[in-house]
Order: structure tokens, then C-alpha cells, then sequence
């Protein structure tokens, strides 16, 4: 064959290579291109976005919840809740259910208000499925109508309040070593702002407490219940609370004292909280106490003053759940 032609019959197959390679290429390119669609159509990304949320919302459901509850979202209708949810500030996770089943049966809540039940049990019954304090939380257990203490607890390193600081008979009022030191440091600054504090009542053990709750239940359960805990799950069987007065004052006037508007004011930078406010009754699940202080530390304490939220809300959002 001429060297010519051999040359052309080179270059024509060469040509055809070429031409099939890029043929196959672009079928190639244009499979990659298909299976890659595909793929992104299996992610949540892209549901979402089907759904009709946009990117912001698509990335905040996804960087809140786990497979399970954005399947569950997908089953639904687009629906701002989910989104309006994610955003309160105490939003828990783990809840996300229990929210959406509260707000069904109660839409003339807010969504903070709904958030606020759920985490602190008051969505339920008082007394209703009772959970065993986590004790190991020291001043930072929790003790409400929800959760309890075994009849046998008793907390370690109580001290006996000496008389300068307690009513009663000597040795009669007890509380923790780190609570007594940190009410020392409280009863100080007081005396140098001009006020003298004295414990009226501090720690009491199962049995004492349900003597005090009987007396109470004289004139009927919610009555007791209103103004008293029951056996077990009062506050002072911690060794972390005591009632509190100014010199000269009582339970029906203390609120009206310069002593009591004095602790509101500093009562948090030595660990104590004012533990059943006036206007958080619905939350606590008792009846205003002016008197009443819990020690649960300086940074806890600092946080419920600064964001004027309940114990009950701060356990359950930084102790039980994020702790």
C-alpha cells in the first residue's frame, strides 16, 4: 500500500477514535452529571427545599434535628412552627415531640409559653410520673413537685447555724458546709448595707416535712399542695434552702422590706436565688414566698437573675440536658 494512503487510512481512524472518545465523554459527562442530580434529590437538602423553606430555614432544621424528625417534617405541610420552635431559646431537642403534641391542645399558647411547660413538667399534673433527683448535682439537684428525694436522704456536711444567724433552739437549724459559708459571706455584705438577716426554717428531714404537710392538708389537699411540698419533695430536705427574714419582719411583711428588695438585688452574687417569685407561680408550682432562698452557686444564680427564669427552667436546659 502506498505510504500516502496508509498515511490518510492512519489519520482517518485516528479520527474516528477521537471522534468516539469524545462521543463517550460526553455520554460520560452527561451520566455523571444525571447520577449527581439523582443523589442531591435523595438529600434532605433538597426535599426541603421542595417543601417550599429556603436556604436559611433548610440549613437551621438541619443543623436542629436528627433523620427522624426531618422525615417527620417532610410528611408534613410546609409549617412555620417547626422553624418558629428551633429558634426559642430553650428549645430542647428531645422534646420536639412533646411540644407539638402541648400545642395541638394548646394554640392559644405562645410558642415560649409551650416551651417553658414542656421543659419544666408543668405541661402534666403535679406529682404525676415523679422522677428520683439526680443527687450526684449537689446544689444543683432539683427538687420540685416533679422530682424527689428518697425518704432516707440525707445530705453530707450539714453544719448547725449558730444563733447569731438562726431562730430556735441551738443546734436546731441546719444547712450544707458550702451553703453556710456562702450565706456567711451573704449575712456580711447585708450587715454592711445596714440590714441583719436571721434563718427562720432550714433543713428538715422526710419525716419533719411530712409532719408540716399534714398540718397543712388539715383544710384539704390543694390547699397543702398550694403552700406546702409534700414529703420527699421539699426543697429543705436538700440542705441547699432556708427561709429567710430580716429582723423585725415576718411572712406576711417581709416583702415589703428594704432586707427583701436588698437580696432581689444581690442575693445572686453569692449564689442565692429567691426561689418561688411572685410572678413565676405558674412555673414553680407554688404561692409567692419572699423568704425562700435555694443556693445553687454563683454562676447558676447569676444566670436566673440576668434572664429572670425559674431553677426549674435552668435545671432542666443547662443541668439535665446540656450538662
Amino acid at each position: 500500500m502506498p505510504k500516502l494512503k496508509l498515511k490518510k487510512n492512519i489519520q482517518k481512524i485516528l479520527g474516528i477514535i477521537v471522534v468516539v472518545f469524545l462521543l463517550g465523554s460526553i455520554g460520560l459527562f452527561s451520566y455523571l452529571k444525571i447520577s449527581k442530580q439523582k443523589a442531591y434529590e435523595q438529600t434532605y437538602e433538597y426535599k426541603l427545599l421542595s417543601k417550599g423553606y429556603n436556604n436559611d430555614e433548610v440549613k437551621l432544621l438541619q443543623s436542629k434535628f436528627k433523620n427522624e424528625q426531618l422525615d417527620y417534617i417532610l410528611s408534613q405541610e410546609k409549617n412555620d412552627t417547626y422553624l418558629n420552635l428551633v429558634k426559642e431559646k430553650y428549645f430542647i431537642y428531645d422534646k420536639f415531640y412533646d411540644y407539638l403534641n402541648y400545642y395541638s391542645n394548646n394554640n392559644n399558647l405562645s410558642l415560649t409559653e409551650v416551651i417553658t411547660k414542656v421543659n419544666t413538667n408543668t405541661s402534666r399534673d403535679y406529682y404525676e410520673e415523679p422522677i428520683k433527683t439526680d443527687i450526684s448535682k449537689k446544689e444543683l439537684m432539683l427538687v420540685n413537685k416533679y422530682y424527689y428525694l428518697d425518704e432516707n436522704y440525707e445530705p453530707e456536711n450539714l453544719v448547725t447555724i449558730p444563733l447569731t444567724y438562726a431562730y430556735g433552739e441551738l443546734g436546731s437549724q441546719k444547712i450544707t458546709e458550702n451553703t453556710y459559708n456562702a450565706f456567711l459571706n451573704l449575712w456580711n455584705a447585708a450587715k454592711e448595707a445596714g440590714y441583719t438577716l436571721v434563718i427562720n426554717s432550714s433543713y428538715r428531714d422526710y419525716k419533719k416535712q411530712e409532719e408540716i404537710y399534714n398540718e397543712y392538708k388539715k383544710q384539704g389537699t390543694d390547699y397543702a399542695d398550694k403552700y406546702a411540698a409534700r414529703a420527699g419533695y421539699s426543697e429543705h430536705q436538700t440542705g441547699y434552702a432556708f427561709d429567710m427574714f430580716a429582723i423585725g419582719t415576718n411572712s406576711k411583711n417581709f416583702h415589703e422590706s428594704n432586707t427583701y428588695q436588698w437580696l432581689l438585688d444581690n442575693a445572686y452574687k453569692y449564689g442565692f436565688i429567691l426561689r418561688y417569685p411572685e410572678d413565676k407561680v405558674n412555673i414553680t408550682g407554688y404561692s409567692f414566698e419572699s423568704w425562700h432562698y435555694r443556693y445553687v452557686g454563683v454562676d447558676a444564680a447569676t444566670y436566673i437573675h440576668d434572664n429572670n427564669i425559674t431553677f426549674d427552667e435552668y435545671y432542666v436546659y443547662f443541668v439535665e440536658t446540656h450538662s
